[in-house]
């Protein structure tokens, strides 16, 4: 018995096989409600029939802190039917494939073949552009906007009409107006739920429908902004002489206005601003919204925006999307936040395998697919995790835990692939145009270059090989005039 204990085995050879495919099919019960969903669901998709019956959402308030004292302290979630889901999905998987030709370059959420590291990326080169901007007369500025209560403020008719005008078929935005309009809550305290009362406008949080039409409503943002710049009101800012104009950058409720730091930019964003809230109830918190200036703006231009648009002026847009935004000189204390986040992550869980794989090295990873770190900040991190278990591979007697600089460089290789595969991005033309100049979007980028040239093979190496070979003739290009000359020149 000592010399089979643990082995099932000898054990398991006792146990014949009885459950077959058909037993396994009665467990999930959907031989018995599979074809009664489907054909509710298509009766709704295809007929037009209602949805009343599987529309009612129940809203649970959850606390967000341990001793809650007011409404301020819960977080409302919404209970939806389970078949409303099922049909909710099915409409929004049919919808992302073609919500690319709906929304606007801007807007990097949930649209195929964009990612939220393009905004965060197009929003550093951009603001490094204007923080060295030195020359001109007139200055530039970028307005970060905190928008209140997003999801809560949407016009139903809003949506309907965006939809209509950009060719959807009436019957299947009918049904998407039935998911919506015909919506009812009640509110379920210590277990009862209370009456049925129905919203005038919001989408719902947790509606698989939700971020898309949210997606519809800010396109009427970008509606504006195009209309302004067609018009010759409104002029964008480039982060090269020769790239791509950027009047915006959107990523689902997050937002960077750009403009011309005078009187008459600031005055016409404020109007774009009125005219989109009038029209969906989007509604800005100036009091929270930011403005970042060019050097070379005068200081009265910089009160008059300020008192124009009522918003705060920063010398440093901190962060974006959760990333810094400007990274000088100083790396380890721009990314100094992940090593804080680790320590503190440590203290409040146990020492075991799956917190270091699933949670602290999964903390840097956002971070580290946009930029390269120091890689002293990365013997730091490895070291703080290296301090919980030992970093070994498993084949020499440790766990499997990841080299967080290689890991890095691998994350990075993705950037560049993304460049090759997608040149018509909004990314790819910016960052060809300013023919990556020795900033940190470039550097982070460019060390991916051998992994990317070592992983690949066939005619794509001479693809890398001139994606990253454009940067030999900039670079001969600073030596000549010198890099200072030709940054400025760049940027006026």
């Amino acid at each position: 018995m000592e010399e089979t204990r643990g082995n099932y085995n000898h054990l398991l050879s006792g146990i014949d096989r009885c459950i077959s495919k058909e037993d396994n099919q009665r467990l999930t019960c959907w031989h018995i409600i599979g074809d009664d969903v489907t054909n509710f669901c298509l009766q709704i998709l295809n007929e037009g029939m209602e949805v009343k019956q599987i529309i009612s959402t129940h809203i649970l308030f959850i606390p967000k802190i341990a001793n809650p004292s007011n409404m301020k302290h819960f977080r409302p979630i919404n209970l939806c039917n389970v078949i409303y889901k099922i049909l909710a999905k099915a409409i929004a998987n049919r919808l992302r494939g073609v919500i690319e030709k709906c929304i606007d370059m801007a807007q990097s959420a949930l649209v195929p073949g964009r990612l939220i590291s393009d905004n965060v990326l197009l929003a550093n080169e951009i603001l490094h552009t204007l923080k060295q901007k030195r020359l001109g007369k007139k200055g530039f500025m970028a307005v970060k906007l905190d928008m209140s209560k997003a999801y809560d403020r949407v016009e139903w008719n809003f949506i309907k009409e965006i939809m209509v005008r950009m060719g959807f078929a009436i019957n299947w935005i009918e049904t998407l107006m039935k998911c919506l309009t015909t919506v009812s809550y009640s509110v379920v305290v210590n277990g009862y739920a209370g009456e049925n009362f129905r919203p005038i406008r919001e989408l719902r949080q947790g509606d698989p429908l939700s971020p898309f039409l949210f997606l519809i409503c800010g396109e009427g943002l970008s509606c504006l902004m195009r209309l302004a710049t067609r018009e010759g009101l409104l002029k964008r800012i480039k982060a090269s002489k020769s790239g791509p104009q950027v009047s915006h950058l959107l990523f689902a409720d997050d937002c960077i206005l750009f403009g011309e730091a005078t009187n008459r930019g600031a005055t016409l964003l404020k109007g774009i601003l009125r005219e989109y809230r009038i029209c969906s109830s989007q509604c800005v918190n100036f009091d929270k919204s930011t403005v970042f200036f060019s050097r070379n703006t005068s200081e009265d231009d910089r009160h008059e925006v300020v008192n124009i648009l009522g918003v705060q002026s920063s010398n440093d847009l901190e962060s974006y999307l959760e990333l810094p935004n400007m990274v000088g000189r100083k790396k380890r204390e721009s990314f100094q936040n992940l090593k804080d986040r680790l320590k503190k992550r440590i203290d409040n869980w146990s020492e075991k395998e799956v917190f270091i794989k699933a949670i602290l090295q999964s903390i840097s990873t956002y971070t580290m697919a946009c930029f390269l770190l120091p890689k002293s900040l990365c013997a730091e991190l490895e070291s703080i995790i290296a301090n919980i278990w030992w970093q070994k591979g498993r084949e020499n007697g440790g766990l499997g835990f990841r080299n967080i600089s290689q890991f890095n460089i691998a994350l990075l290789a993705k950037q560049g692939w993304r460049l090759i595969n997608h040149p018509n991005s909004l990314l790819a033309r910016v960052l060809k145009a300013k023919y990556y100049p020795l900033s940190l979007t470039w550097k982070s980028v460019w060390a991916a270059k051998g992994l990317l040239q070592r992983g690949c093979a066939g005619g794509l190496e001479r693809e890398i090989e001139y994606l990253f070979g454009i940067i030999d003739g900039f670079q001969e290009r600073i030596q000549t005039n010198g890099a200072t000359e030709t940054t400025m020149k760049e940027s006026s």
